[in-house]
């Protein structure tokens, strides 16, 4: 695993301890200070592909708590659209 994250390539799964600081915890190199920082619940809510403050409201530990293990929305709806355009294609044959 990378130590700081790479902005410029996927991401990994983030998990339910991503409020908190360990070894799975998502570090990243701020783009304009280059100090070291942990995500913002917006940019776990943008990584899993939640529309922005879709926890707000939640304590921020808790809108970390959400965005772990969650499933990324956009990539589950490419790969539902692909599964069905198989299906239908095989049914055609």
């Amino acid at each position: 695993m990378a130590f700081p994250d790479h902005s410029d390539l996927p991401a990994r799964t983030m998990l339910t301890s991503e409020g908190s600081v360990s070894r799975s915890t998502h570090i990243v190199a701020d783009p304009q200070t280059q100090r070291l920082r942990t995500l913002t619940p917006i940019e776990c809510e943008r990584l899993n592909g939640f529309p922005d403050d879709w926890t707000a409201g939640m304590p921020e530990r808790l809108r970390y708590f959400t965005m772990g293990n969650a499933l990324v929305v956009p990539l589950v709806k490419a790969m539902g659209k692909r599964i069905s355009a198989l299906a239908e294609d095989e049914q055609r044959s």
